[in-house]
């Protein structure tokens, strides 16, 4: 969506074949993420773009949907439950019909280097700053350029989908062999407590990570859980 602005008189008016061509419309963008903390805050981020999300939660969804079509960007969350989100990076990277802009996700801003390596164009850390930060990555092919355009608020976060975030974060801790999920399942914890700005959470998460015994954390969880109103 375009943002009209006045021309002082005098000014210098864009040279229109010069100008990003306009974004596409009916363009797919295929979200990669785990959380639907960061799926709800991205869609409401996306509105007005001019095209279709659509949102895979793992490795194997993803490439289901890569095998029916290929997206114009995708976003991909770097840990995923059943692998490292660099992994299909790669592999879009190397795709002869390659996608138009892969852009990798994170809460771990220190993956920079190991995401630009495996193919990607754009890096963000989790949480997304502002709908500013998404818009440049997918501008011009969803968005066109906003000059001396008003910022857009940043999207609030929906309990219930937080809610949802720290059930599945419990389910994380208590299934299965622990030494195969709590790496999966402290990253994904961490990234709650980044979106929440959670201090503790994340001080939490660092203990248990260097010292092993969750039964702290799963409290906290349940603390957090009770703490969200229920709509």
């Amino acid at each position: 969506m375009t943002t009209e602005h006045a021309c002082a008189f005098g000014a210098v008016r864009p040279n229109a074949a010069a100008m990003p061509p306009p974004p596409q419309r009916g363009a797919t963008l295929l979200l990669v993420e785990d959380s639907r903390v960061s799926c709800d805050a991205i869609r409401l981020m996306f509105r007005g773009a001019g095209g279709r999300l659509r949102r895979a939660d793992c490795l194997q969804t993803a490439r289901q949907h890569l095998a029916l079509y290929t997206p114009d960007a995708v976003i991909v969350d770097l840990g995923l439950p059943d692998g490292s989100g660099l992994e299909l990076i790669a592999e879009l990277a190397g795709n002869r019909q390659r996608v138009g802009r892969i852009i990798a996700l994170t809460g771990l801003p220190d993956m920079d280097i190991a995401a630009y390596a495996a193919g990607a164009d754009v890096f963000i850390a989790k949480p997304i700053e502002s709908v500013a930060t998404l818009r440049a990555a997918l501008t011009p092919t969803f968005f066109a350029p906003r000059i001396g355009a008003t910022p857009d608020a940043m999207p609030r976060l929906a309990g219930s989908a937080i809610r949802d975030d720290l059930y599945f974060a419990l389910d994380l801790l208590q299934q299965g062999d622990p030494d195969m999920r709590r790496g999966y399942a402290l990253q994904f914890i961490e990234g709650i407590a980044q979106t929440l700005s959670d201090a503790p959470l994340r001080a939490e998460v660092a203990r248990v990570r260097s010292e092993g015994k969750p039964a702290q954390l799963a409290l906290m969880l349940r603390d957090r859980l009770r703490a969200q109103p229920v709509i």
